[in-house]
């Protein structure tokens, strides 16, 4: 079976706004991850991640990393957050 997890860019108003109604906060992250762990006729969708690409590439020049490796990094935190591994 194959497992999918969807990495999409959001911008920081759409992102706040998510963060504010799923989260109770009021700001822009640089990523969101929501599960879903939904059937489809080629496997299974196991959630999404967010990503703002502004708050990335605050987060790129704070850590002194490319954006390219910003983003994976992000990507990788939202997908663990998916799986139920949390590292924070």
């Amino acid at each position: 079976m194959k497992f999918t997890v969807e990495v999409n860019f959001a911008p920081p108003k759409k992102i706040q706004q998510l963060n504010k109604e799923m989260r109770g906060k009021d700001y822009v992250p640089a990523v969101l991850s929501f599960a879903y762990y939904e059937p489809r006729e080629d496997g299974m969708l196991l959630g999404e991640v967010l990503i703002c690409k502004s708050e990335a590439q605050k987060l790129a020049k704070k850590n002194e990393v490319t954006l390219e490796e910003q983003i994976n990094q992000l990507a990788i935190h939202g997908t663990k957050h998916i799986l139920g591994i949390h590292e924070d």
